[in-house]
């Protein structure tokens, strides 16, 4: 070969790896559904789909939020957990901490998803003193969401756990 289509091919090369590269960069991120499961497996057997949660339940003062799939407790949340805690403690009630998720991903997914937001929120008020024979979890997924939408600010109101002292 000829040294000119040697150097044609080679920055043919470069500039095909170069968009590839750039393309990778500008992807839009993956969808839950083709992410790995959280650490914790979904309930073998999942509660049956619950109607929307009813429009009376609006008070964010009773929920803390999470990002986008995942289960961490963000600094935001921390003083929620901590008066709900004291509440709580206080008072000798039982809490209820409900794990939910947006519409993006499977229902399995979600559920597993829910259960360790759930987990987490529970951890973190045993770890602040509440006795864990007081707090139970539950996971709704994606099946009761609070903010109707299919939009970005729905979808970060609807990954939350609620917290409902009884």
């Amino acid at each position: 070969m000829n040294r000119p289509l040697i150097s044609l091919f080679a920055i043919g090369m470069l500039a095909a790896a170069c968009a590839h590269e750039e393309s990778a960069k500008t992807a839009t991120p993956t969808k839950p559904e083709e992410a790995p499961p959280p650490k914790q497996a979904a309930r073998p057997n999942p509660p049956p789909p619950e109607p929307v949660a009813d429009s009376s339940h609006d008070k964010d003062d009773d929920a803390i939020y999470f990002d986008f799939d995942s289960s961490l407790v963000r600094d935001d949340a921390r003083p929620v957990l901590q008066k709900i805690g004291r509440q709580v403690k206080n008072a000798g009630s039982a809490l209820k901490v409900e794990g939910n998720c947006d519409e993006l991903g499977t229902v399995e997914y979600n559920l597993a998803l829910g259960e360790a937001r759930a987990r987490s929120a529970k951890e973190y008020l045993v770890h602040l003193g509440v006795p864990a024979k007081r707090i139970t979890i539950a996971s709704y997924g994606s099946q009761r969401p609070r903010y109707p939408g299919h939009d970005e600010e729905a979808h970060a109101k609807n990954r939350r756990d609620d917290l409902l002292i009884h």
